[in-house]
């Protein structure tokens, strides 16, 4: 039987041959026991340089496995970042970082209904 690792990790490269991405690595987020609750909590986050990304696949408060369909949100939020680079751009005289932006939320979105389309991953949507 498969640990919830190795199911997260099988997951992501679906993911990856669905969106047909290559050259990519999924790393757990470290758990740390006397963490306890933290105001500032990331899902995520990735590296453009090295195409690692990063999940967190336990609950915050309780250290139990996550959903694999929320896991998967956040696989495609990440892998998002990797399709619509982030970009400087010259707004109010300033220069500004636009990482979030419409555009990148349309292919996130895109990304959960390709997941829903694949064979494989379908099933974790229900």
């Amino acid at each position: 039987m498969s640990t919830h690792e190795q199911i997260c990790e099988q997951i992501f490269q679906e993911a990856c041959r669905v969106l047909k991405l290559k050259g990519f690595s999924f790393k757990p987020k470290v758990i740390r026991a006397g963490d306890g609750y933290v105001k500032n909590y990331k899902l995520g986050y990735t590296n453009l340089k090295s195409k690692l990304v990063v999940v967190d696949i336990y609950t915050q408060k309780l250290k139990k496995p996550k959903k694999y369909s929320s896991i998967l949100a956040v696989i495609a939020h990440e892998l998002a970042h990797h399709q619509k680079k982030p970009y400087r751009q010259f707004h109010k005289f300033r220069w500004i970082n636009r990482i979030h932006y419409p555009e990148f939320y349309e292919e996130v979105k895109r990304n959960v209904r390709k997941f829903k389309k694949d064979g494989v991953l379908r099933r974790f949507y229900k």
